[in-house]
């Protein structure tokens, strides 16, 4: 009875009753050693519960369960299934068992050499909920990677598309190989629709009498909604409207049938072509809020357009431009108001000099 390390895991070793039972812990010693003292002292207090068979799966096999709940349950199944077959490519043969904390934490390490912080903690979110799942479903005892941590991810500032740089980027659009990637990226900036919501749009969501966008199953409970198209939209709709298949907007030019996955590589090309300063997809959106309420725009109208569950996130794009920061500034150069104008003998001077304790300095003395 004791705790033993095997192929860099520890294990406890105890009896209940006339049962031996081995459990796997972890990597550390020191956590085998607390766990074998909880369990003993559950079977003196009568309230240690032996483990039940538990089949031993292999992390391919789960991932095709997993797969059938995730295509059901959740609304990112296709770009989540990219995620779980680069998984299946590094544990595929392995035990879900067998799999512990450090496991994860290499994947985060071997991951990070070659993506960005964010990718990374796509991928490690995924699996950690797979193993969350398999641990609700019965499958393991408890879940092996909860305790592992997520990358830190550099915040990035939201930039604002100024005029000149969207007509170099739509230039630059046109441009690429890339079917669909102009008006995709016009939509963006004429609607503040997510990337997911416009490559998934069907034209069933069109309406082109009212010439409104109906979104539908977004990310939040407030995303279903309807967009006013703008001219420049409805352009773009109605030319695309000339060579429809099927009843995607952007149906994928490779598989028939299928979305869009993503336009990450196309976009950052013309990003790259058009000369601009850096720019993610996702600052279209933000470019969009920007100049809605610039010209005027209420919150609660822009929260309703960007779906926006709550305010605080609308409220962001009230803060003043730079530009308007620098004219707010500038105005006080013509005001009429100037403390030094106020009489030395005032009441508010006195009252001043008293809370400050300086009675006996020339005021001038204090910059006042």
């Amino acid at each position: 009875m004791g705790v033993f390390e095997k192929n860099e895991s520890w294990y406890i070793d105890f009896y209940s009753g006339n049962r031996r039972i081995r459990e796997k812990v972890g990597t550390s010693k020191g956590e085998a050693k607390k766990a074998l003292a909880i369990r003993l002292a559950q079977i003196a207090q009568g309230r240690f519960e032996l483990p039940t068979h538990r089949v031993a799966i292999t992390f391919e096999g789960f991932a095709e369960r997993y797969k059938e709940y995730a295509k059901a349950n959740k609304k990112g199944f296709q770009n989540e299934l990219y995620r779980i077959q680069q998984l299946v490519r590094t544990f595929g043969k392995r035990r879900l068992s067998d799999l512990t904390a450090w496991d994860a934490e290499k994947l985060k390490t071997d991951m990070s050499k070659s993506r960005r912080p964010a990718t990374v903690n796509r991928i490690l979110g995924n699996v950690k909920h797979m193993m969350a799942m398999a641990t609700k479903w019965g499958i393991l005892a408890k879940n092996p990677f909860a305790g592992v941590g997520l990358l830190r991810v550099p915040t990035m500032p939201e930039r604002i598309l100024q005029p000149n740089e969207e007509t170099r980027l739509l230039k630059a659009c046109e441009e690429m190989r890339a079917p669909h990637l102009r008006p995709i990226v016009v939509l963006a900036l004429n609607t503040g629709m997510r990337k997911g919501e416009i490559l998934s749009l069907q034209w069933s969501q069109l309406d082109l009498i009212s010439r409104s966008i109906h979104v539908e199953n977004g990310k939040t409970t407030l995303s279903d909604r309807r967009i006013p198209m703008n001219d420049l939209v409805f352009e773009n709709i109605i030319a695309l409207r000339k060579s429809r298949q099927g009843n995607l907007v952007f149906p994928s030019p490779r598989k028939t049938g299928q979305r869009f996955v993503d336009v990450k590589t196309a976009f950052r090309s013309a990003v790259a072509r058009s000369g601009i300063a850096p720019l993610r997809f996702h600052d279209l959106r933000h470019s969009f809020a920007s100049r809605l309420v610039r010209t005027g725009a209420d919150l609660i109208t822009v929260q309703h357009l960007l779906g926006h569950a709550k305010i605080t996130m609308t409220a962001r794009y009230a803060h003043p431009l730079a530009d308007d920061k620098i004219a707010a500034v500038r105005r006080l150069d013509g005001s009429s108001f100037q403390l030094s104008s106020v009489p030395n003998r005032s009441p508010e001077r006195n009252l001043m000099r008293d809370a400050l304790g300086t009675k006996d300095l020339p005021f001038n003395k204090l910059g006042l």
